[in-house]
């Protein structure tokens, strides 16, 4: 391997590991945040049955409210499920391959993935943006403040999705002992507390 292709491997593998180290904190706490928020969504769906039932009252709020938790957990969970590999995966064919053509294959798809990530973060900002004239209705606040997890999401998915392409870039090099491949499904192993 020639001096300039071991720098920039070398480079890589640096930024990955700083990419890495913004990446698993926010990705644990996004899962955490989640499991916190179903707990929010079944709790206020519970109130909202026994409120009818006892009371014959309708609490309005808490419908809306139990909506936004369910939709904010799917967002804050999915840089963790992105950066573990929780996702589906069909490995038949990537297990014929050579490991290295494997990696190249996972290298393309991650590269779609952040452009895809890349788009959907410009049209978020657009959806937020409009979220500014409108409020919710039973919660009477701005629904750009609702709308705020959509682009903090996906700024949060490109980033995981830089780390996996640096990881699967190094890869191609050497192999990464934090990297594992399920077909070509890239997942970070995760950390040892």
């Amino acid at each position: 391997m020639s001096g300039a292709v071991h720098a920039a491997l070398a480079l890589a593998a640096r930024a990955a590991a700083t990419l890495s180290r913004v990446n698993a904190p926010v990705a644990r706490t996004g899962r955490n945040l989640s499991a916190t928020l179903i707990g929010a969504m079944v709790a206020l769906a519970l109130a909202q049955i026994l409120s009818r039932a006892l009371f014959a009252y309708t609490l309005d709020w808490a419908e809306e409210l139990a909506r936004v938790a369910l939709v904010w957990s799917v967002l804050m969970v999915a840089p963790f499920a992105y950066r573990s590999g929780a996702h589906v995966a069909i490995d038949s064919l990537a297990a014929s391959l050579p490991p290295r053509l494997i990696i190249a294959a996972s290298l393309v798809l991650n590269l779609l993935v952040l452009w895809i990530c890349a788009e959907m973060f410009r049209q978020s900002l657009a959806f937020w943006s409009r979220g500014l004239t409108l409020t919710a209705s039973a919660l009477g606040v701005q629904m750009a403040w609702i709308y705020a997890i959509v682009p903090a999401a996906f700024t949060f998915l490109i980033l995981v999705g830089l780390e996996l392409v640096l990881r699967l870039i190094v890869s191609l090099g050497r192999p990464d002992s934090e990297l594992t491949l399920v077909g070509t499904v890239p997942a970070v192993k995760p950390e040892v507390h």
